[in-house]
């Protein structure tokens, strides 16, 4: 009997439901490719910021998306998160070991601002994920 009446249930919702979507124009409930927003994750590899060097560790990128998470996992380095606004690259985050935010869209990078120290900045890497 409790068979029945579940095959009758899921029926009954499986009808409402295709009633629903059939009456929704194809646009609204998809989107097209140009508007999806994706993630890129990848690894950021070792390396040294030489003394007076501003070393870019990841990017430039830029993204579409602006209520995505840009995350950054990184050593114990410090790094700012940088974006591009009318040529001139702006801090978005300073001094932060694994930042991750919603920075919203534009072009970005990652660097290690080493121009103010005489002693090399070494860093073991990470990993990325950031939207596109």
């Amino acid at each position: 009997m409790n068979k029945k009446i579940s095959a009758l249930v899921l029926a009954f919702g499986l009808v409402q439901m295709s009633g629903h979507v059939a009456a929704e124009p194809m646009q609204s409930w998809l989107t097209p490719l140009n508007k999806m927003c994706f993630s890129h994750n990848g690894n950021i590899y070792r390396g040294v910021a030489a003394p007076g060097e501003l070393k870019i560790i990841y990017g430039p990128y830029t993204a579409k998306c602006a209520n995505t998470y840009h995350k950054f996992r990184l050593g114990l380095v410090l790094v700012n998160v940088q974006q591009l606004k009318n040529g001139v690259w702006v801090d978005r985050a300073t001094k932060d070991i694994s930042p991750a935010a919603q920075y919203g869209s534009g072009t970005f990078r990652v660097v290690i601002d080493n121009t103010k120290n005489q002693t090399p900045i070494p860093y073991s890497g990470g990993t990325f994920s950031v939207p596109l």
